[in-house]
């Protein structure tokens, strides 16, 4: 199973994308989204994952997913890719995880492209466990490949994402069943394996910055070409 997109709430979406650009990144245009409360662009890497950086186009108030994370720009979610999302969804409820049933959505790229997907969520209260999307139309159009994949400072992938809960040890379970696989890691913060990325799940008291936020993604790592990293943010102490 793989880490499909980190995503990262932005403020001012023209200012993040220069942010970026200045680090090396090549920032591809994303496009607004089906509910027409959100918008984004992306940053692409050579194995197919992605960083959204996504920005509200509306005042505060609405009944957004993430409306909750306004205040807190940053790290917020990240998604998991899969290819049967229904049967999915049935076989790890069936483990007793409660994911929503698959819900379509999409977005208009700037080219006027439509993109579709459907996804499914974790049950509202659930810590650590990521929502899940599977590709209606080509993936190719949802993340564009070529140069949009070739980065000035020689990014490659997200090599780690760091996730803060409140109970890393509920948190590690649930995520052990969703993905069916055992905890690489008992000695320090408990680890899964995300295709090329590491998932590290981490008690939130660790990040003073992010107590009055909550639990979610704290930070994740980019490798770059060589044996250079690159993190984003740095929110712990």
């Amino acid at each position: 199973m793989e880490l499909d997109h980190v995503v990262i709430l932005v403020e001012d979406p023209d200012a993040a994308q220069r942010q970026w650009r200045d680090a090396g990144f090549n920032v591809a245009p994303g496009g607004v989204h089906a509910d027409g409360l959100t918008h984004n662009a992306l940053i692409c890497f050579a194995d197919g994952s992605y960083i959204e950086l996504l920005a509200f186009r509306t005042q505060a108030g609405t009944a957004h997913r993430w409306e909750r994370f306004r205040a807190f720009p940053g790290p917020i979610d990240y998604a998991i890719m899969l290819h049967d999302l229904p049967a999915f969804v049935q076989q790890v409820n069936g483990r007793g995880l409660g994911y929503t049933p698959p819900i379509e959505g999409g977005r208009q790229r700037p080219d006027g492209v439509t993109i579709r997907w459907r996804t499914s969520w974790p049950p509202q209260g659930a810590e650590g466990l990521p929502f899940l999307i599977e590709d209606l139309t080509p993936r190719e159009l949802r993340v564009p490949a070529g140069e949009h994949r070739n980065h000035p400072n020689g990014a490659q992938r997200i090599a780690e994402l760091i996730v803060a809960v409140n109970d890393p040890d509920r948190a590690t379970h649930d995520l052990a069943a969703l993905l069916s696989s055992a905890v690489m890691s008992t000695d320090g913060p408990h680890a899964f394996a995300l295709g090329s990325a590491m998932l590290y799940i981490c008690r939130l008291s660790e990040y003073p910055a992010l107590a009055r936020r909550g639990p979610g993604p704290a930070s994740l790592t980019v490798a770059l070409a060589g044996s250079g990293l690159w993190q984003y943010p740095n929110v712990k102490g």
